[in-house]
């Protein structure tokens, strides 16, 4: 027998018709290292779910089959016995935490089982080593930025060392460089720790490198393995060749700033965060906002949207004195779409929470709810309309998340790291989707780390490193300015390989 054997495995959730999950068979030896990857919402984080037990806590769940990790049968034992086997990373960090600081995360399953102080506190250090974050020990977890709760979620679960680790998307909010720490170190680890690493991930040119074993999921069903090399090669196959950009030095005599800040400096929790922040937005621009993790980027688009007020320096836009004008008074002009796409879903359905912001501002006509249909429709969503939002997967709620917050159209779109859960073509289609928004003379500030559709889609990037602005320049120029800096991680693919040649 193998280690892992997942035999004839169907699932569907309760109160479904359709199941998720149709007739899966895999085997895994220990110390695999398995990549599960497919389009958005085919199916992806419920295997994940299934192998780690989280899914037979339902009453009655509604499955058939068998799932057997180490001779233990998963639908058969408690789910906190179930952890003593798979460790699993979910894909939204904030769904697993349990405390309110990095040390107590990481040390709470330790706890839990007993173990005595001494090994627990080296095993916090060894575990945050492994994601380089042993700079957040001390930290508290709501002050973490999205990708520094990555990793303690990650080291919280390393800590325990399981027979099988589970990751669903462990690197969607980590920058270049710490996106291939985690997989070089996951593949190291599953060697030295003789366990099986499973990753659930869109990310494969990252982890090709690694000789994988490539597990393809179509609409709940594996993928026979001639589909794979098909699937491989269509994974880029939607990229256009180029966009029209605004070009560059001709927007500052055209137009005047949408949005300005002007040497703005903010502290949250006594920590310098934003340091002489100097930025203007202007209209019918496509922006794209990098960095490395921790350097400011989601305070910097709250500060833009007023959910945080500076120490010092101005804020102006639309107009008014930003410092003077309420958050809820900018709604109608700035779409503000959050990092973590639960803390954006407030309604019941699907078609109620597109439809919500619209409503709520006295703009939903007739003609936006007929534009809420095609938009819904282009995202894949026109299906769910009566779905409750939190049965959508991760992909499918940043895409509702986008709908809400695009249909009345605001002058200014603040989207983080909205590409968290999307395959490549539906990666696509969102920028295209984007660009086209830009092209009708809004404008699009986006925090993005995927590099190959910055400089394809965006006119312009500003790179942000500990809260100072050290690019702001058109696209091209903006990539010629990283390599120059030492930023060669967050080139696109086609730079690398002109540098390595």
């Amino acid at each position: 027998m193998a280690f892992v054997e997942v035999r004839c495995f169907s699932y569907s959730h309760p109160g479904s018709v359709e199941p998720v999950l149709r007739e899966i068979n895999l085997s895994f030896d220990r110390g695999d290292f398995v990549v599960v990857t497919g389009k958005s919402g085919c199916g992806k984080s419920t295997l994940g779910k299934a192998l780690a037990g989280f899914l037979f806590q339902d009453e009655p769940p509604d499955y058939s089959g068998e799932i057997i990790v180490n001779g233990t049968d998963m639908s058969q034992v408690p789910l906190y016995a179930a952890s003593e086997r798979v460790a699993y990373v979910q894909q939204n960090a904030e769904d697993q935490f349990c405390t309110l600081s990095v040390m107590d995360e990481v040390a709470f399953g330790l706890e839990n089982r007993c173990i005595e102080p001494a090994e627990i506190d080296e095993r916090i250090n060894e575990a945050l080593a492994v994601v380089k974050g042993l700079d957040l020990k001390e930290r508290d977890l709501a002050s973490l930025s999205g990708g520094e709760k990555q990793k303690v979620a990650i080291a919280s679960m390393l800590a325990l060392s399981p027979d099988v680790l589970i990751l669903d998307e462990p690197t969607s909010n980590l920058d270049p460089i710490a996106t291939q720490n985690v997989f070089s170190t996951l593949h190291s680890m599953r060697e030295s720790r003789d366990i099986t690493v499973i990753i659930i991930e869109h990310k494969l040119t990252q982890l090709e490198p690694f000789e994988p074993k490539l597990v393809v999921l179509e609409n709940g069903q594996i993928a026979p393995i001639s589909a794979i090399p098909a699937f491989q090669s269509s994974l880029g196959s939607e990229i256009p060749l180029h966009r029209e950009k605004i070009p560059s030095g001709e927007r500052d005599e055209e137009n005047p700033p949408l949005i300005a800040l002007s040497n703005i400096n903010l502290k949250l929790g006594g920590r310098p965060i934003l340091k002489n922040i100097s930025l203007a937005l202007f209209p019918g621009e496509f922006v794209g906002l990098m960095g490395p993790n921790g350097s400011g980027k989601s305070t910097l688009l709250q500060t833009l949207m007023g959910l945080h007020q500076p120490d010092s320096g101005d804020r102006t836009g639309f107009g008014r004195d930003l410092a003077k004008t309420k958050t809820s008074a900018l709604v109608k002009d700035i779409g503000d779409i959050f990092q973590n796409p639960d803390h954006q879903l407030f309604t019941q359905s699907v078609w109620e929470e597109a439809v919500l912001t619209a409503q709520n501002l006295g703009m939903l006509s007739e003609e936006k709810k007929a534009a809420a249909k095609d938009w819904l429709d282009r995202l894949g969503l026109s299906g769910k309309l009566s779905t409750h939002p939190q049965r959508l997967s991760y992909g499918e709620k940043r895409r509702l998340n986008l709908i809400a917050m695009i249909l009345h159209e605001p002058g200014l779109l603040l989207i983080d790291e909205f590409l968290i859960g999307q395959d490549m073509a539906n990666a696509h289609t969102w920028m295209s989707l984007l660009a086209a928004y830009v092209s009708k003379g809004n404008t699009v500030l986006l925090v993005n780390h995927h590099a190959d559709l910055t400089q394809i889609y965006c006119d312009r990037v500003v790179f942000l490193d500990e809260g100072q602005i050290v690019i702001d320049a058109s696209t091209d120029e903006a990539f010629v300015q990283m390599k120059e800096l030492g930023y060669d991680a967050f080139l696109p693919q086609s730079l690398k390989e002109k540098t390595n040649a």
